[in-house]
């Protein structure tokens, strides 16, 4: 009997410490989880506080949201907010951290792009920098950038993509028309919305150059010289246009023929036809660049309504001797002025530039005007969107990643 106690008594007692085993286990093994989910909540928090850091004056000016960073300085301040998230808590024992920026410079056009997106999509406006520009001695529309080092270290260097006028001329005989032309993803609203041109009426802050959508469309860091550069494929696009409906009008053709023959009798006649009508073409597209340059409209595909220059003012250029590039230049009005204005030339221009270069020369002219209005070291490439770090505590690693706009990049 005394036995059967004893046996009984053992048996109670591994029962016993079992269980204690058990509750120890559970306990130990929810002390982790508790720890490890408030480690995982702190971790969050802290990348969040990374991308709170953003520069305002950037988000402000460009509806663009990153923050000024370098992947020793981000550690350093992911320690600091560990050490002061886990001061007296004796049970968690932090081992440090670390993070990297790879891919998520704002130099990066995929990064800028979606940024570029999500300010079209909330409808952001510029705002007037604080604090004022700087005073220079060179009016504005006529600066350039000219140190060497601001030029070499400019996001679009070594690209050199332009405009392909053949291809916008050929899109506009196939017969599409100005809204299909137009049209444009995010990135060109995005420029329209951010950007100058020469004859735009903007809302905008100061900006280094005048003429900024002529900038990203020719890539030439001169306010005048990009404003006569995309003047002159203006010209040539007008000319090609022009000379399609000369050789479509038998009306014109003729009147080309007989003033040919006049001045060069026999068979040269039709050679000269020839010259006379590219003659004509490119005097109407003259007349065409004045008026667009007074904020008037002119037609795509011309017609007898829309044509302004007769042979004789194309031969004689009376009208278009002395102030070829004037703004007041004057010009001959047509019957009809419906159609594209200067701001939807561009637009047609822009869509025959790669979108990679749209976005570079964009960057540059963010970094060229944050320069000049708020911070002369500005450098694009030293903003970032987002970071991936980890930290270990108690032994295990805890990983993240943050942005700001982490839902897309999952999708």
């Amino acid at each position: 009997m005394k036995n059967r106690k004893g046996s009984f008594t053992v048996f109670v007692l591994m029962i016993f410490s079992s269980l204690i085993i058990l509750v120890w286990a559970v306990i130990t093994a929810s002390a982790r989880e508790a720890v490890s989910a408030s480690a995982d909540h702190f971790g969050r928090l802290w990348g969040t506080s990374i991308l709170a850091e953003y520069d305002v004056n950037l988000k402000d000016r460009y509806g663009l949201y990153a923050y000024f960073g370098e992947q020793t300085m981000v550690e350093e301040k992911l320690n600091q907010y560990a050490l002061y998230s886990f001061r007296d808590k004796s049970y968690i024992r932090y081992e440090g951290s670390s993070c990297s920026l790879n891919g998520y410079s704002l130099a990066e056009p995929d990064n800028l792009k979606r940024q570029m997106k999500q300010a079209v999509l909330a409808g952001n406006r510029s705002n007037v920098l604080k604090p004022p520009i700087q005073e220079t001695e060179i009016p504005y529309g006529q600066r350039a950038v000219t140190s060497r080092w601001i030029l070499d270290n400019l996001p679009s260097k070594g690209s050199r993509e332009e405009t392909d006028i053949s291809s916008a001329a050929e899109t506009i005989k196939n017969g599409s028309g100005l809204q299909k032309l137009t049209e444009s993803a995010a990135v060109n609203q995005y420029i329209f919305t951010y950007f100058r041109h020469y004859c735009g009426e903007e809302n905008l802050s100061d900006t280094f150059f005048k003429n900024e959508i002529e900038y990203i469309l020719c890539g030439k860091a001169d306010d005048e010289i990009a404003r006569k550069k995309i003047r002159q494929k203006l010209i040539l696009l007008r000319n090609m246009l022009n000379l399609t409906y000369l050789y479509s009008c038998p009306e014109k053709r003729e009147a080309a023929m007989a003033l040919a023959a006049v001045m060069t009798p026999g068979p040269e006649a039709v050679l000269t036809q020839g010259v006379l009508l590219e003659l004509w073409a490119f005097a109407e597209a003259e007349n065409d660049i004045a008026i667009l340059y007074d904020n008037k409209s002119v037609a795509l595909l011309k017609g007898d309504s829309n044509w302004a220059v007769s042979l004789e003012n194309a031969v004689g250029q009376a009208d278009f001797e002395g102030n070829a590039e004037s703004e007041t230049r004057r010009y001959i009005r047509p019957e009809s002025m419906e159609g594209a204005d200067y701001e939807d030339y561009l637009r047609i221009l822009m869509n025959t530039v790669p979108e990679r270069i749209r976005i570079l020369r964009a960057m540059d002219l963010i970094q060229i005007n944050m320069k000049y209005l708020y911070c002369d070291y500005f450098r694009i490439q030293d903003y970032y969107v987002g970071l991936r770090y980890n930290f270990i505590v108690n032994n295990k690693e805890h990983l993240f990643e943050e942005t700001y706009e982490r839902e897309e990049r999952e999708e």
